[in-house]
């Protein structure tokens, strides 16, 4: 049988020595964890980063053959396990690496640099080195540097409420800017521009009932053009009142999914405290602009400076509505699935 390449597995068969050394087999389980969709900064750039450091630091003759293998086993599991909704991840990912690792008299040693990657406080020389790398995108990356890597802890983090997400941040860079002084100029200036910085947020309502890919596809693109985007799940008269329930789909676990009541434009108001906050509409065709045109003029008289986009969903995507959704679960809710993402 033909062996097939696949480029996308260079960053571990580089390594694939060590790999066998450690008895692990699964690199391609091992590169799925590290391309997830929800990661933005915990993701394949980062590792590659760290390896990079690893192995100049070998050329170098600071670290020998085995303890750079240590190093590099650490750097492929320290983040393999990764969900920001979890406070276990730096457990989970020691474990996730002793289950497929085979007998080695070093994987005890990796699994403690694993778990120090937690509160980042090591308990030996190897695995400070470890640490020092793996914070050195806090402890030597300038302000622009530093600036790319909060936008993207802020994606991994979108979930949360961005009033709830900006207290916590700052009290964690005010105290990453005292344990690490020789940064502290430029970690106090991401602490002042997070202070002061409004995102840019897109907020996209509807009754979701259900979720399908045509919303999927709104959503997305929208998530181009905003910082980030709230799916808001309102009551409207028309439908069933679905809010009781919460909309259960995989895709948008590690999204910020609302429920409101009342007015849509109230609902808006309290999000502009904190934000640049801009209405999205999805279109299917001219009569669903029409439709929200007619809309958007009540909105306007209880909101005269309310902001909208219209978004205007790809071709393949035009005849999927929920009602229709529904109206085929009636008859077959196996065909209807193919229209509803996981």
């Amino acid at each position: 049988m033909k062996n097939h390449y696949n480029p996308s597995l260079d960053l571990y068969l580089k390594y694939k020595n060590v790999f066998e050394e450690y008895g692990i087999q699964a690199i391609e389980e091992i590169a799925q964890k590290w391309t997830e969709p929800h990661r933005f900064f915990h993701n394949e750039a980062h590792l590659a980063s760290i390896l990079k450091v690893i192995e100049a630091q070998f050329e170098k003759g600071e670290i020998n053959e085995e303890e750079r293998n240590i190093l590099l086993m650490s750097a492929y599991f320290h983040d393999v396990v990764y969900d920001p909704k979890r406070n276990d991840n730096e457990e989970q990912s020691a474990v996730f690496f002793v289950k497929r690792a085979g007998s080695h008299p070093n994987i005890n040693q990796v699994r403690e640099i694993i778990l120090d990657t937690k509160t980042h406080e090591p308990n030996n020389p190897l695995s400070k080195r470890f640490t020092d790398i793996d914070m050195q995108i806090v402890t030597q990356s300038d302000f622009t540097d530093l600036l790319e890597w909060e936008l993207s802890i802020f994606k991994e983090y979108q979930y949360i409420d961005y009033t709830v997400y900006k207290i916590h941040r700052l009290i964690l860079l005010r105290k990453m800017a005292d344990s690490y002084p020789e940064n502290r100029t430029n970690l106090q200036h991401l602490v002042d521009y997070l202070e002061k910085h409004k995102p840019k947020i897109g907020i996209y309502p509807g009754s979701f009932n259900p979720f399908h890919f045509g919303h999927l596809n709104i959503l997305e693109k929208a998530e181009r053009i905003f910082d980030k985007v709230i799916i808001a799940r309102g009551i409207n008269p028309n439908k069933e009142d679905v809010n009781a329930a919460p909309l259960e789909v995989n895709v948008l676990k590690y999204r910020q999914f609302e429920n409101f009541s009342g007015f849509l434009t109230d609902y808006i108001n309290t999000k502009e405290q904190y934000a640049e906050v801009t209405l999205i509409r999805g279109l299917r065709n001219g009569a669903d602009l029409d439709y929200e045109v007619n809309q958007l003029r009540f909105m306007e008289d209880m909101k005269p400076d309310l902001k909208v986009i219209f978004i205007p969903c790809d071709k393949e995507f035009e005849h999927i509505s929920s009602s229709s959704i529904k109206n085929m679960e009636r008859i077959d809710k196996d065909f209807s699935k193919r229209y509803v993402p996981l």
